[in-house]
């Protein structure tokens, strides 16, 4: 007999022995029977109640629905990686950690490539970082030579996405807000990473402006949701460090920039016009197209100004502290006098709407 079988059989004897008691005695039968079935109830109650959960700490809410939510479980993949990693590396976790998952040698399957921090024994921080990378095989993860030499300034991986590894070159490990130098790309050829493509923050800043204006033309603004937010969606945060806290869940909607037909036309024709211009340097870190039509239902000035060393150097959203690699200001008239301006701020290698709205066509501080 199984122990639950043998829990209940001990319950129902009590119930079992004041039955017959109450045939044999009526007077007593109201009582009896009424003490034999809350007996036998209670066991059963006992017996259908689940064992209260243990307890979990609140600070591992993660953006979830209740106090108790459990923190998200880790990738299998990601776990793979961190056992060979700890094998070939047994420090390797000492300092920061960035995994991103993706198939980076197209064959169908997920790879993983790894970002650490490497210092000397006892730091409180990192000074170097290394690159490594784990190929999908029909065993498992296979770990590839070290890939860090690939990359000329200290790195930080993104994603891997349409078979490229993408990520940032930082200008120093040891700072705690480094500025971004240059934006990468990456293959898997021959057995190593390979460069295929690289933006300066002037570049990128060109470049996203002009992946929204394509969205626009295809009928697709709204899919520029992300980019008409202040800054970035937290994709988590170390709940042990006292600077940070868990993700909120609720997004601030987007700015209805696109929302209106003609504001998406005059975008798209500012972008269209000034693209076909040269940037006029105005300093070192600054630069500005500039086209004005005299007359016409359009006139007035088309500008972009990019700043690529902006004063507020780093900003705070949400609770979370952000680089800012970038500032960039554009303008187009509206007529009757009155303008329209979209400024942006490049962070973590896209841009976000710091501020839109009309102006004056006399002129706007950039």
């Amino acid at each position: 007999m199984s122990a639950a079988h043998g829990a209940a059989g001990r319950a129902m004897r009590p119930a079992a022995v004041c039955i017959g008691l109450c045939a044999a005695l009526l007077m007593a039968s109201a009582g009896c029977k009424k003490q034999g079935a809350q007996t036998t109830t209670q066991a059963a109650q006992a017996s259908a109640t689940a064992a209260p959960a243990p307890a979990v700490d609140p600070a591992l809410n993660w953006g979830g629905t209740t106090p108790h939510d459990r923190p998200p479980l880790r990738d299998p993949l990601i776990e793979q990686a961190d056992a060979i990693l700890r094998k070939a590396d047994p420090g390797f976790d000492r300092f920061e950690i960035q995994y991103v998952t993706g198939d980076l040698d197209r064959d169908g399957r997920d790879d993983v490539a790894v970002e650490y921090g490497i210092g000397e024994d006892g730091a409180m921080r990192h000074v170097a970082k290394r690159i490594r990378v784990l190929l999908a095989r029909a065993g498992g993860l296979e770990l590839q030579p070290d890939q860090t030499e690939k990359f000329a300034d200290c790195p930080a991986l993104r994603e891997i996405r349409d078979g490229r590894l993408w990520a940032d070159g930082l200008e120093a490990c040891m700072l705690p807000f480094p500025r971004t130098l240059a934006y990468y790309q990456f293959e898997w050829r021959n057995g190593a990473l390979v460069r295929v493509a690289q933006e300066t923050a002037q570049q990128r800043v060109l470049s996203r402006l002009q992946a929204m204006r394509a969205a626009v033309l295809a009928g697709k603004w709204a899919t520029l949701d992300r980019n008409l937010r202040a800054g970035p969606a937290p994709a988590g945060a170390d709940a042990a460090t006292a600077d940070k806290k868990p993700p909120d869940k609720t997004l601030a909607a987007a700015e209805p920039v696109f929302a209106d037909a003609q504001r998406r036309r005059a975008f798209a024709d500012a972008l269209g016009l000034l693209g076909h211009l040269q940037l006029q340097s105005l300093n070192d870190h600054e630069a500005l197209a500039s086209l004005t039509k005299p007359s016409g239902p359009e006139a007035g000035e088309r500008r972009l100004h990019i700043d690529t060393a902006p004063e507020d150097g780093a900003v705070d959203i949400d609770g979370y502290t952000y680089v800012v690699d970038a500032r960039a200001s554009l303008e187009w008239p509206e007529g009757d006098g009155v303008g329209y301006h979209l400024r942006w701020r490049l962070i973590e290698g896209d841009l976000y709407l710091e501020e839109a709205g009309e102006h004056d066509l006399d002129g706007l501080e950039s």
